[in-house]
């Protein structure tokens, strides 16, 4: 009987241990980077203009790609050898899991910032800023949430958008008929072009980019209604601070010299993915958030 309880302790004991977050040591993401000369990255399939499978190039693409080669380029030059982008496929549920557990050294996409991410893993500065709100058919009229009164509402599980709508719900701002959970932006355009949600709810980029890639993009609108601000940063493993502070350092410097804002034009310029012309207030974010960085700041 003794024996039967020792093993089910040592079952159990084992088993919290498997689920738990590998803490990692100090330096380590950096070492391993060097080693290999590879970077895992984790990238989105759906998150159009950030990461997106482009279906002609079979590869994923878009803003925080590219983003993810300029920090490779950058660790090319500190370790003088070539670093290469190793790419992850992660969703919004996994990319958490898969970076606290060490499966990626860094998600690039376009995660909100929150206290609540922050306990089990670190963020960048911000690189992007956008509001919550939804995409519905453009016969729709959405101007209060209590016209989703008796509606279906559809979001990505994992996200913040679904715990924005909840909320909101329990506190009595609107009544839908259901909140429907889909695996991720396109099964949730999906849902809405079939008919089984009534409005989708994420970032307002990210559902201008999902209406562009839909079917028949003129059939659906994004609505003014704006329920929060999202700030979008980059996620990494925490205890990694020079990984982390090297991540920041190439952010700032692209910032000064240029290169952030030739990325962002690639993508959201008038001849982007996804036109979006940068807001004065977000510029002002940018230029304000570069601190003191010098040429060379890479080396050794």
């Amino acid at each position: 009987m003794k024996r039967t309880i020792s093993s089910v302790l040592m079952f159990l004991a084992l088993s919290v241990f498997l689920a738990a977050p590998v803490l990692a040591k100090q330096g380590e993401t950096m070492k391993r980077i060097e080693k290999t000369g590879k970077i895992r990255v984790g990238l989105r399939e759906g998150s159009v203009p950030f990461s997106y499978m482009d279906p002609k190039a079979g590869e994923k693409v878009g803003f925080s790609v590219d983003m993810a080669y300029v920090f490779a380029d950058y660790l090319s030059k500190h370790f003088e050898k070539e670093i290469v982008v190793e790419p992850y496929t992660v969703s919004p549920k996994t990319r958490i899991p898969m970076t606290s557990t060490g499966t990626v050294d860094i998600v690039c996409g376009s995660s909100t910032h929150t206290a609540e991410r922050d306990k089990v893993v670190d963020f960048t500065m911000p690189i992007f800023f956008s509001d919550q709100t939804f995409l519905v058919s453009k016969d729709m009229d959405l101007d209060s949430l209590t016209d989703l009164n008796g509606k279906v509402i559809g979001a990505a599980r994992g996200t913040t958008n679904i715990k924005n709508i909840r909320k909101l719900v329990e506190q009595g701002e609107f009544k839908p008929a259901d909140i429907l959970v889909t695996k991720d932006h396109p099964a949730g355009m999906l849902a809405l072009r079939t008919g089984k949600i009534d409005a989708y709810t994420t970032e307002r980029t990210l559902l201008e980019g999902i209406r562009k890639k839909a079917r028949n993009p003129e059939k659906w609108k994004t609505v003014g209604l704006s329920l929060s601000y999202e700030p979008y940063a980059y996620i990494v493993r925490e205890n990694n601070s020079d990984f982390l502070d090297f991540i920041n350092n190439t952010i700032a410097w692209s910032i000064k010299t240029g290169k952030f804002f030739e990325v962002y034009e690639k993508w959201f310029g008038p001849e982007g993915e996804l036109p979006m012309q940068m807001s004065s207030d977000y510029k002002t974010y940018l230029k304000m958030s570069v601190y003191p960085i010098d040429e060379g700041w890479w080396k050794k």
